[in-house]
């Protein structure tokens, strides 16, 4: 059986993330803070959170814009806002 590429991680991800509350989406941001490691795995994650946020109309310009989000600090969701904790 061939390993996944990173297009079916992230189509994975996508499709587990549409499913999810987004209490789920903030807790799963949070869970990267801090976090040294990194493989192309973890990249496909974050970049599908990414996605999500805008998929779900979330504003996030506190931590990011289209090309690229913060994993820095730790996220609530205030209605529709990222905030920083």
């Amino acid at each position: 059986m061939e390993p996944k590429s990173q297009e079916e991680h992230y189509e994975e991800f996508l499709n587990r993330f549409k499913t999810k509350s987004d209490k789920y989406m903030i807790a799963a941001c949070n869970e990267e803070v801090g976090k040294k490691g990194w493989v192309s795995a973890r990249g496909t994650y974050m970049v599908a959170i990414h996605k999500e946020f805008e998929n779900r109309g979330f504003d996030y310009s506190e931590i990011g814009n289209d090309a690229s989000l913060s994993f820095k600090n730790r996220v609530k969701l205030v209605k529709k806002k990222i905030v920083l904790e």
